[in-house]
């Protein structure tokens, strides 16, 4: 999808730098933006999650990346993780003729998102090159540095270094002031998965849906798949709903590896159901048919917010303030929380319409057309 962008007499490109599943759905309708406008980009995937966003580049009509830094399956070991990390890291630190050449071969600015490894290695390999560097869903903290780690370390990182900062609610802003970053801080009305939500609704499912009343739950988060004591209790929450009604574990590969080697799978009751990771449509449509979400992952905390789901977050702590003390519940593996939850989701109120979302990546997208990019 390589074209420059041609305003004011200036040639400038958008760079997106994707890694992750997550990363990609959140930036795949600022691209959808750029493509309704006739206006070009570059797409480089990282190869972090290559496997699964190559299917997600279907749904979305995005178009295939210009630059693909790993092809192949995703990345789900720690080891796999840190050989990865290191070899790009140490391509942008002694090998910046070839970023340059190979990666970032215009000028302009790069879009990283949020606070993975792909976000730190963008930031570092754009710098490297010489480009600006825009961070969306910028401003997002946790204040703790275990919870999540590293991700609240690299999120810190980058958005020092970054030289726009979207930053998608009110607290995200006054969080980047606080933190005195040096680069320009644009409030967003919301997170652009809710343009994602948007955009997937009226595609056709590759499932059937279950009938009856179901939770869905999904857990993936390495802090909490690697340790036997955390993933043993996720295993036992899940057990207890399941005997008030019937579960849907989407489980990621890495966690059907743990449950496994912790000798936990067996211990699942038998009205939990057990799928392999879904596509995003089908993963949507699941959880707008759930009567309750239990999930690690801050993406779906959003959806959730958006749609009015009761949620269960399994984590100790979260940064997104998303949906707290309205439809989503910290649960800090705290049995007592579960009881307060569940009495909650018997009334979980009226669901919005998507009419009534703001579009935040049009608004990114006509932002950074307005600033000249």
């Amino acid at each position: 999808m390589s074209c420059a962008l041609i305003t004011e007499g200036k040639i400038d490109m958008i760079h997106f730098f994707i890694g992750t599943k997550a990363q990609f759905i959140k930036m795949a309708p600022v691209m959808v933006e750029f493509k309704k406008r006739q206006m070009g980009y570059r797409y480089i995937d990282s190869g972090q999650h290559a496997e699964f966003t190559s299917m997600l580049r279907q749904k979305f009509r995005t178009g295939e990346p210009d630059v693909f830094l790993k092809r192949g399956e995703d990345i789900t070991s720690i080891l796999a993780g840190l050989k990865w990390t290191f070899k790009l890291l140490l391509m942008s630190l002694f090998n910046k003729k070839r970023v340059m050449r190979e990666i970032f071969s215009e000028d302009g600015i790069c879009l990283i998102h949020g606070d993975t490894m792909s976000t730190l290695l963008g930031l570092r390999m754009a710098k490297a090159a010489g480009l600006r560097v825009g961070h969306v869903e910028a401003g997002l903290r946790s204040f703790n540095i275990w919870h999540p780690f590293p991700e609240e370390l690299i999120r810190i990182y980058c958005m020092k270094r970054c030289d726009i900062l979207f930053a998608p609610s009110e607290q995200a802003v006054e969080n980047l002031e606080r933190m005195k970053v040096k680069g320009r801080i644009v409030k967003i009305d919301g997170n652009t998965v809710v343009d994602s939500l948007r955009l997937m609704e009226n595609v056709r499912l590759s499932i059937d849906l279950p009938q009856g009343t179901f939770a869905l739950a999904t857990c993936h988060r390495f802090e909490t798949i690697t340790r036997p004591k955390k993933l043993s209790k996720v295993v036992e929450l899940l057990n207890r709903i399941s005997q008030e009604m019937r579960v849907v574990f989407v489980a990621h590969k890495p966690t059907m590896k743990y449950l496994k080697k912790f000798s936990l799978y067996d211990k699942l009751n038998k009205n939990i159901d057990m799928l392999d990771m879904l596509d995003y449509v089908d993963f949507t449509a699941l959880l707008k048919s759930a009567k309750m979400v239990l999930a690690d992952g801050g993406s779906i905390q959003e959806e959730c917010a958006y749609l009015n789901k009761p949620c269960l977050i399994l984590r100790k702590k979260t940064e997104r303030p998303d949906g707290l003390g309205k439809n989503a519940m910290l649960w800090g593996f705290d049995d007592s929380v579960l009881d307060v939850f569940l009495a909650k989701a018997e009334s979980p109120g009226q669901t919005t319409s998507p009419s009534e979302w703001p579009s935040p990546s049009e608004q990114i997208a006509r932002i950074l057309i307005e600033m000249g990019f």
